[in-house]
C-alpha cells in the first residue's frame, strides 16, 4: 500500500469537513469538489478512497469517511508490521 498523494490528501481533508462522519452520496462530493478538481479526479480519487478503506460504502453510491486516526492506525499497523518481519529476514 502506498502512501496517499497531496492531492488525495487535500480531497481526504475537504470531504472530512465538509461531511464529517455523515453519510454523502457521489453527486454531493462531486459538486463540492468541482471548484478545485475535474469530475474525472473526483471519481478516480473516491474510487481509491474505497479500495483502500478511507471510504466505507453505505449504500448505492453513498459513502462515510472514516476518521483519520482509525485510517492512520491501520495504515501505521501494517506498516510496523511489514518492516519487522523484512528486518528479522534480513539479519
Amino acid at each position: 500500500m502506498r502512501w496517499l498523494k497531496k492531492r488525495e490528501v487535500v480531497i481526504y481533508y475537504l470531504l472530512e469537513k465538509k461531511f464529517g462522519v455523515n453519510e454523502f452520496n457521489l453527486g454531493e462530493a462531486i459538486d463540492y469538489l468541482s471548484p478545485y478538481f475535474s469530475k474525472k479526479v473526483t471519481l478516480n480519487v473516491i474510487r481509491y478512497f474505497y479500495k483502500t478503506g478511507i471510504l466505507v460504502k453505505t449504500g448505492e453510491l453513498r459513502y462515510r469517511v472514516i476518521p483519520w486516526e482509525e485510517y492512520m492506525l491501520d495504515v501505521s499497523f501494517k506498516y510496523l508490521r511489514r518492516r519487522a518481519t523484512l528486518r528479522r529476514r534480513i539479519r
